[in-house]
């Protein structure tokens, strides 16, 4: 399954959280997490059992897609059965996630799953699905709500980006009166221009600090060709988590530790600029549940 071509149709979703929830811990060593999207056709076959071998492989933690199209309740007490917790949620409505499963099913084309995302994530829809995010994360224990991606026509101008920044703060506000943090994780498109300015400082410029805190993929920015390490140095506290990735030589998606990206040193920084939570993603794979298994074989070897 590619996620370029799921996200290009619809999907990648929410983060939500309650500060003080029992699910919202620090990160302790070891405590790696993985976003439950890299497996989530294991998820629509087979749900308990898919939760159960991503805990025996020894994450800890777990990155929702919404509440996966099911009761919020439900779903924190199968993570509270396998000792899992979940500091963050990609939003997304079930209506948003049962178009993915169409999509994964083969009953609706890559084009319609597409148009259903981006339909959902208007502007004049967006702070509905943030709000959606926050009753889902008060239930599931998390403290992140993080708003997925940006598709190509949300970006198109100064003018469109400029509303969803304005949203992003509504957003931020929002989540911060619930108790909550409102995010944004990044792709690659967020790293071309308009006009003289990146997207991406735009939108860490634009947005509160401290209203809006930002997930960053390792895999995205070094995609666009930027080095990740800038942004953590520059925006010490702004992170609260990370997508663990690897890149191959050409440029593809890898299995964490099988690329050419120095992950001990990516970790490092991110981690000294505060980053407590790092989730394990591999976007493609005919493998996935053995790609979370190597992903964490690597990571139990780098020192605390």
């Amino acid at each position: 399954m590619k996620r370029r071509d799921f996200l290009v149709g619809t999907i990648a979703m929410a983060t939500a959280g309650c500060a003080t929830a029992p699910h919202a811990g620090g990160m302790r060593k070891r405590d790696w997490g993985v976003q439950l999207f890299t497996v989530g056709t294991l998820l629509e076959q087979d749900f308990e059992g898919t939760l159960r071998q991503v805990a025996a492989l020894g994450y800890k933690e777990v990155e929702t897609v919404g509440s996966f199209g099911r009761d919020p309740a439900w779903l924190r007490a199968q993570l509270d059965r396998f000792g899992l917790t979940s500091p963050s949620q990609h939003i997304a409505s079930d209506a948003v996630y049962a178009s993915f499963g169409a999509w994964t099913r083969k009953e609706i084309s890559t084009e319609q799953n597409r148009e259903n995302y981006e339909r959902a994530f208007q502007p004049d829809k967006a702070l509905a699905l943030v709000e959606d995010g926050i009753g889902k994360a008060k239930l599931l224990g998390q403290r992140y709500v993080t708003w997925p991606i940006l598709m190509p026509r949300m970006l198109a101008d100064r003018a469109i980006l400029d509303r969803y920044i304005g949203i992003f703060n509504q957003a931020g506000r929002m989540c911060r009166d619930a108790g909550l943090t409102f995010a944004f994780h990044n792709h690659h498109r967020e790293f071309q221009r308009l006009g003289s300015d990146m997207i991406y400082d735009l939108i860490l410029k634009g947005t509160d600090p401290d209203l809006v805190k930002m997930e960053l993929d390792f895999y995205w920015v070094t995609k666009a060709g930027h080095d990740p390490i800038p942004y953590f140095q520059n925006n010490p506290g702004r992170y609260f988590g990370c997508h663990v990735k690897d890149v191959d030589a050409a440029g593809e998606f890898a299995v964490v530790g099988t690329g050419r990206l120095d992950l001990p040193r990516l970790i490092g920084a991110a981690r000294k600029a505060g980053v407590e939570h790092f989730f394990v993603e591999y976007d493609r794979s005919d493998d996935p549940m053995g790609a979370i298994r190597d992903s964490m074989a690597y990571l139990k070897r780098l020192p605390a």
